[in-house]
């Protein structure tokens, strides 16, 4: 993919297992839950419910999500897709399956270009539970909605004595924080707004990466990236732009030979000499500096300089028992593999932190999986 120079970063996701995601519970023709809905499906609850002009998209051939018609509310009959086509030629899979999953009908169709609903016949006795879209080209398309013709009776069951206490679902509205959004290529490589990525956060507002080095000190690869249209990414207010990740590089700007190690907050701290540069960074440490552009020079603050050999805050290193630890202002964690790997932190940046210097740390015990630390914003 074409990267520019500036690139724009927001909210995926985050989970390593399936996400599901819930509607209200009301009885109707419609979908309820979506569920089993990887990265390659952006926004895929905008697929639950009643038509509405909100639509999941699907992003690349073979992406799928799974919609649940809800229990007691099984679909009989034809299934009707409200969609619209982003690209001339999209097509789709619909697999209608039962309650267990088993797959009851398999119906592959291309979608109108002058439409925006089409309906697969369904003539099958079963009534089916859930429903599998699948786009199978790679022109791309978004659906709103899908509808069965009729509901299956529900079964009625006795009514469970009512318990002295109960568990409330709590149903969360949390944006994804660290998912990654830009728009879908335009195909002209004259224009570059469709090169921008964006990085979300926990209050839906969307972060630009000033360029890729920086974009690469939080994130190895752009596999996660998921592509929306110009409406979605618009409903994003644009925030800060995102700045190096603490314990990566070091910082300066063209017109200072002041070097910067990069805190937590995007706050500088200037290595004020070079003897301490060498302590703390090693004796190639002028190949960890690079320059920041005047223009985003402003998006950091200027802290205290650092006056003596103690690692600034966030950074990762090697202490002698041969632990790797995560320093903040006042304590040392280590990290166990799986935070470690939740971090993304980069290896080839980690310091050798010796004896003198760790003891200025109190010990903090393992590091949590710490979206604040994992994740720009």
């Amino acid at each position: 993919m074409r990267i520019a120079n500036i690139l724009v970063l927001g909210l995926l996701l985050l989970s390593l297992s399936p996400a599901t995601v819930r509607a209200a519970a009301v009885s109707d023709q419609y979908a309820d839950v979506a569920i089993d809905t990887p990265a390659s499906v952006y926004q895929p609850q905008n697929a639950v419910g009643a038509p509405d002009g909100t639509y999941a998209d699907f992003q690349d051939a073979l992406a799928a999500v799974t919609l649940d018609m809800g229990k007691d509310e099984e679909g009989t009959g034809d299934l009707t897709l409200t969609y619209r086509i982003l690209q001339y030629g999209a097509a789709y899979r619909v697999e209608l399956m039962d309650a267990d999953s088993n797959v009851l009908q398999n119906t592959t169709g291309t979608f109108a270009i002058y439409s925006t609903e089409t309906t697969v016949p369904y003539s099958g006795t079963t009534s089916y539970r859930y429903v599998r879209v699948t786009c199978i080209e790679n022109e791309l398309w978004s659906l709103d909605a899908i509808a069965a013709a009729g509901i299956a009776e529900p079964v009625v069951v006795p009514e469970p004595t009512p318990s002295t206490t109960s568990t409330p679902s709590v149903e969360s509205s949390t944006p994804q924080r660290g998912m990654l959004v830009k728009l879908v290529d335009d195909g002209n490589p004259a224009t570059t707004v469709d090169e921008a990525v964006y990085v979300v956060d926990d209050h839906g507002m969307r972060h630009a990466f000033p360029s890729e080095t920086v974009f690469k000190t939080w994130y190895q690869n752009f596999d996660d990236i998921a592509y929306i249209d110009a409406a979605n990414l618009a409903s994003y207010a644009l925030g800060p732009n995102v700045t190096v990740r603490p314990g990566t590089w070091l910082v300066k700007i063209t017109t200072d030979p002041k070097v910067y190690a990069v805190e937590p907050g995007g706050v500088l701290r200037w290595v004020t000499t070079e003897g301490i540069a060498r302590a703390l960074y090693g004796t190639n440490w002028a190949k960890r500096v690079i320059d920041v552009p005047d223009t985003f020079w402003g998006n950091y603050a200027v802290g205290d300089g650092i006056t003596t050999e103690v690692p600034p805050a966030g950074s990762i290193g090697a202490i002698t028992s041969g632990a790797v630890v995560y320093l903040d202002a006042t304590k040392d964690y280590t990290l166990p593999g799986d935070t470690l790997s939740y971090m993304r932190f980069v290896s080839t940046f980690f310091l050798t932190i010796n004896d003198s210097e760790i003891e200025h740390f109190a010990e903090g015990g393992d590091l949590q999986k710490d979206p604040s630390i994992a994740f720009p914003y």
